[in-house]
């Protein structure tokens, strides 16, 4: 019996008895392929995701270091061409440009009050009180004062003092404004002692952070800062010193500022800030004895603990060691808390006493 062959292919090629590929078998190797690089492009974006989620608190403490450093240098700038101008004539003025990009300014008005009295010529012993807004008491160990100079706000008045005995009363009858000189005088009209009390003005300045708000002041030559939740600290105090010149002579010296606004503070990228100087005041430049002051700061209650306990940290170590009687320097003039005010020991030695006030006007 003969072999059964199978026929010729028609085209003459070669037939092949294996399985055959279908179009079908080829869409799914497709779509498989692009399955593959849809998940990929996915991992590469979860990756990124996680990764950008990850450097968020670190991105955000780097723009926070870098808002915080502007707003420092901002401050310093806006300090120190207060200081040129503060020294200048009465009417000199400059005006220079800030970028307030995350930053905004603010006046702080009447925000610190000084009280500074001492005794200027003399042998007696005076003290000046002040018992109200319009009203003072004057008290006298030797009686020698007769007439009573009062400066308020640039308005002069004077009294006699007519009655007999060592504390007298005044009423002026009008509120006392941000300046006040009080010049006590003997029979010769000579001033014996010199009360001053100021109220000063500031800036503060407002930067964004991620974390909140930074504050920062400027009062007086002094900066004090306060980060978000966090209570205020001063940062550079105002510029008292107590020294001893060439001559032996002991001095105190101290430099006051006042900023008072305007008009309203710029604001934007492009800012610009002009500073206008109300002339310097010389308020003390001559000998002097028991000399003491009081300061009271308004910006946050934990700022005239910080005052006392500079000034007065001296004296603090000279009591525990149980000998003060050598000790030179600021010292609570009453209690010890400071809330009396602060007094310059031995009180009676004479020093040398210089108190100027630099006054700006910022627009």
């Amino acid at each position: 019996m003969k072999p059964i062959r199978p026929p010729p292919p028609m085209d003459g090629g070669v037939v092949f008895a294996g399985p055959r590929h279908s179009a079908a078998a080829d869409d799914e190797n497709g779509v498989s392929e692009i399955i593959g690089v849809v998940m990929l492009l996915a991992m590469v974006v979860s990756i990124l995701a996680i990764v950008m989620v990850a450097l968020i608190p670190y991105v955000d403490d780097f723009d926070d270091n870098k808002n915080w450093s502007s707003a420092r240098v901002l401050c310093e700038q806006v300090q120190s061409r207060i200081d040129v101008v503060g020294s200048a004539p009465n009417g000199t003025g400059v005006a220079f440009t800030l970028p307030l990009v995350t930053n905004t300014l603010r006046s702080l008005d009447l925000v610190e009050t000084w009280t500074i009295q001492a005794d200027i010529s003399g042998l007696d012993r005076v003290d000046v009180r002040l018992v109200n807004a319009t009203a003072f008491e004057i008290s006298s160990q030797n009686e020698t004062i007769s007439s009573v100079s009062v400066s308020n706000d640039g308005i002069l008045h004077t009294y006699n003092v007519t009655s007999v005995g060592a504390t007298h009363s005044f009423d002026s009858q009008q509120y006392f404004g941000r300046e006040l000189i009080i010049d006590v005088e003997n029979a010769e009209g000579v001033s014996i002692h010199r009360l001053v009390r100021l109220q000063l003005s500031g800036l503060q300045m407002n930067t964004n952070l991620n974390v909140g708000v930074l504050n920062t002041a400027i009062i007086n030559h002094g900066m004090m800062s306060r980060m978000p939740n966090k209570a205020w600290n001063i940062e550079k105090f105002p510029t008292l010193h107590v020294e001893e010149t060439f001559s032996g002579q002991r001095r105190v010296t101290l430099m006051l500022s006042d900023i008072q606004t305007t008009a309203s503070l710029p604001a934007g990228k492009s800012s610009t800030l002009e500073i206008i100087s109300r002339g310097p005041l010389t308020l003390f430049d001559h000998d002097a004895r028991n000399l003491r002051f009081s300061v009271d700061n308004q910006l946050h209650s934990n700022i005239n603990p910080q005052f006392t306990e500079l000034w007065t940290g001296d004296h603090m170590i000279h009591q525990a060691t149980g000998d003060t009687s050598t000790y030179f320097g600021f010292a609570p003039w009453e209690r010890s808390s400071g809330a009396d005010g602060i007094g310059l020991f031995p009180q009676d030695e004479v020093i040398l006493l210089e108190i100027v006030i630099q006054r700006v006007e910022v627009s």
